[in-house]
């Protein structure tokens, strides 16, 4: 053999062996690897020409190789992986993009060496993929979308997917999407996370429309802070905007985009009036809900008088027996606690019931007997309330109006002050509410004695028909400053729009994708088995049907807001994102129920029940005793009480992985600084229990690395697997 054959065989043998002609699969390999096993291509090529001398020929093909097309690699990602780059995902994926190019030259270089070295050339054979072409066609073949679900009197599901299907249907029209019809459906979910989820999600959408990707959504899907961008974007492209109108991710802004942007700050004073006013209003609304506990309280006062008149000899006696009662029943209840039988325990459930009626009337007669037996002490404390400039007055008022002020305070913006002297405001409204309640029903019942109860009588009938009539606790909370925020800057086309957009008149054209807006149920009092552990139901706003699974699903155009007004998109986008509430699904605190529902802090939302005729006429009174108490706040009440979807499921995916959506492209803006993907998780049960959806994350790309601090992706590829309809052996697929 000559000197060219030789070097070229043995040049060869590494060549055709390494990854420098194979390709490395997507699922495997490390790239680093990768990289220095084409530098070591250097030194095998040298050794091959020192060892052969006279080997012209292939030292000419070898050196024009790794000159001209191996080193322009080596040497770009040489700095970038002394950087750590090949660790991080973006990078590793355009190395591989990089790769697979020089590959295809490197193969046709090995031939070149093989019929120098054996006199004729053969291409190898090429290592099959990690996922074989079956698995991988399974994934993309066609999935009928829809909700599968059997229809029953209070969940028409046909009737919805019919719906839904025609808008989509007519959208793939007008877009030119060649997709068969009722088949591979496309959702864009859009989490929870306040302005920030919006804000990130901005630049996904932008991305979307830039590279024509806009127009293959089917399905909008938005909670939250995610709901805020789907708003704009249902609004804009209904109103007959362009999907270009949305894009400009390098910049320039386009129109919308730019308004968009100028707007953002949809909750900020931009002048002192406006701090004043939204101060004013919200201790208004404020002072107005504090009429209903207000009337309580003269209400208890006037029947503890009255009883204190007629059957005073027997408050001692009744006192009396109720403790001696209380710890026969609370040593009978400690019994039944150690008892394993189902008796036992329906006993230990009554006894903890009787337990605690007989605790509370002993709380009344410890009441009573304080104002019975302090009535100097009860003087000097109504002194100190009357007297200007009295501590215990100014200390009570600002406990209880300090978390409405600390909202609007500029120099309070830093979050870390915010949070701070926000704790601290709650710690002490906590503590002060409660005494200075007691302290007006022991004045309530100083007047009652001292001046009989008619004065009381009158004030309670001005007080009730007040609270009936004239109190809508929608109104008076925080949520229409937050409403006609969100409206301003995201709904509203220009400065002169109104911003009215009832839901059921939403993208008339079918131009934007079908827009689904996730809010939670607060149930709490539900007999359902499925909702005793969540405490609320997934509750969905759409253009044609809204409604829950428990309470049951109607025309859009039936629900109203306050009195006759239909759902509007803005109140429908203030509804998903009301973070803060009393009852908030999954995140309830019973214990700052009562608080938070005193203190105003209250950006839920009360709907009436379309066919419920009975009952008032807004949401008075009796919500907001329910809201404070919870009690009464169930799927059968004519009243239903929605919060943030993010109460129960933060990621906007699950209606979506309901209507069977082939691919689903999340867009995760909530708040995870220590990496545990809670929302997801939560998706990933709730998914597995109702819908027998199985999906498989990997996640160790997305954790923050120990060395670099930053994570190897941005984005991951999950599989879902859906159960094939009537066949629980077999499974679609799709990846989201």
């Amino acid at each position: 053999m000559t000197p060219d054959a030789i070097a070229a065989h043995e040049f060869l043998t590494e060549l055709r062996t390494r990854i420098a002609v194979q390709p490395l699969p997507y699922q495997n390999g490390v790239e680093a690897r990768a990289l220095e096993s084409l530098w070591e291509l250097f030194a095998q090529a040298r050794a091959a020409m020192k060892n052969h001398p006279g080997c012209e020929l292939f030292a000419r093909e070898a050196t024009t190789m790794l000159n001209l097309h191996v080193r322009p690699l080596t040497s770009k990602w040489h700095r970038a992986h002394a950087a750590g780059e090949l660790a991080t995902r973006d990078g590793a994926d355009a190395f591989r993009a990089e790769l697979a190019l020089l590959q295809a030259q490197l193969r046709g270089y090995a031939l070149q060496f093989q019929r120098m070295a054996y006199g004729h050339a053969e291409a190898d054979e090429l290592t099959p993929p990690a996922l074989a072409p079956q698995a991988l066609d399974a994934c993309f073949a066609p999935l009928d979308f829809g909700m599968r679900e059997a229809d029953t009197e209070r969940t028409p599901f046909a009737a919805m997917q019919k719906l839904e299907t025609a808008d989509i249907a007519a959208r793939r029209r007008l877009q030119g999407v060649t997709t068969p019809p009722g088949t591979d459906a496309i959702g864009l979910a859009l989490s929870g996370g306040g302005i920030r989820s919006a804000t990130f999600a901005l630049g996904v959408v932008q991305v979307l429309a830039d590279r024509g990707l806009l127009k293959e959504i089917d399905y909008l899907s938005t909670v939250s802070g995610g709901g805020y961008l789907g708003g704009f974007i249902s609004r804009r492209l209904g109103a007959g905007a362009a999907d270009a109108d949305l894009g400009g991710a390098h910049g320039p802004d386009p129109g919308p985009v730019q308004y968009l942007r100028q707007h953002a700050q949809f909750l900020t004073a931009y002048s002192l009036k406006d701090s004043w006013s939204m101060v004013t209003a919200t201790v208004a609304g404020m002072l107005l809900n504090w009429t209903i506990p207000l009337l309580v309280l003269v209400l208890a006062a006037i029947g503890a008088d009255l009883l204190q008149k007629h059957a005073a000899p027997m408050w001692g006696t009744v006192a009396a027996a109720a403790g001696i009662a209380t710890l026969c029943v609370l040593g009978l209840y400690g019994a039944c606690l150690r008892g394993q039988s189902d008796r036992a325990q329906r006993a230990g459930q009554a006894l903890g019931a009787m337990a605690a009626m007989l605790v509370a009337i002993l709380l009344v007669w410890a009441v009573e007997s304080l104002h019975a037996h302090f009535p100097t002490a009860l003087g000097d404390v109504r002194g100190h309330l009357h007297g200007p400039g009295s501590i215990a007055g100014l200390l009570g008022l600002l406990s209880v109006i300090g978390p409405a002020i600390l909202r609007f305070v500029p120099w309070l913006e830093r979050p870390a002050t915010h949070a701070l002297v926000l704790k601290t405001a709650m710690a002490v409204a906590g503590i002060v509410v409660p005494l200075l309640g007691l302290l007006v029903y022991l004045l309530l019942r100083s007047y009652a004695s001292d001046h009989g109860v008619v004065g009381l009588s009158v004030l309670a009938l001005s007080l009730a028909v007040f609270a009936l009539l004239v109190v809508d606790i929608n109104q008076t909370s925080p949520h229409r400053m937050y409403r006609d925020g969100l409206r301003r800057t995201f709904v509203q086309i220009d400065e002169n729009d109104p911003g009215d957009a009832p839901l059921f008149t939403l993208n008339p054209q079918a131009r934007a994708p079908y827009h689904l807006i996730n809010t939670a149920l607060n149930v709490p009092n539900s007999t359902h088995a499925a909702l005793r552990d969540r405490r609320c139901d997934f509750f969905l706003f759409s253009k044609h049907w809204s409604g829950a699974p428990s309470c049951g699903y109607r025309p859009t155009a039936a629900w109203h807001t306050s009195g006759r007004a239909p759902v509007d998109l803005a109140s429908a986008m203030a509804i998903s994102g009301a973070a803060v509430a009393p009852n908030m699904g999954l995140g309830a605190m019973p214990t700052l129920r009562a608080l938070l529902s005193f203190l105003n802090v209250r950006l839920s939302f009360w709907i009436k029940q379309p066919e419920r005729r009975a009952g008032a006429l807004h949401a008075g009174f009796g919500c907001l005793l329910c809201e404070m108490v919870g009690i009464g706040m169930s799927d059968d009440s004519a009243w239903l009480n929605l919060s943030d979807g993010g109460h129960i499921e933060n990621m906007a995916v699950y209606e979506l992985l309901r209507r069977r959506c082939k691919f689903i492209v999340c867009v995760d803006g909530e708040a995870d600084p220590e990496f545990r993907f809670q929302g997801l998780m939560t998706l990933v049960r709730h998914a597995q229990i109702d819908f027998g959806v199985r999906i498989e994350p990997r996640l160790d790309d997305l954790r923050r690395d120990a060395t670099s601090c930053m994570s190897r992706a941005h984005a991951h590829l999950c599989r879902v697997r859906y159960p094939a309809s009537g066949d629980v052996g077999s499974r679609s697929q799709g990846p989201a």
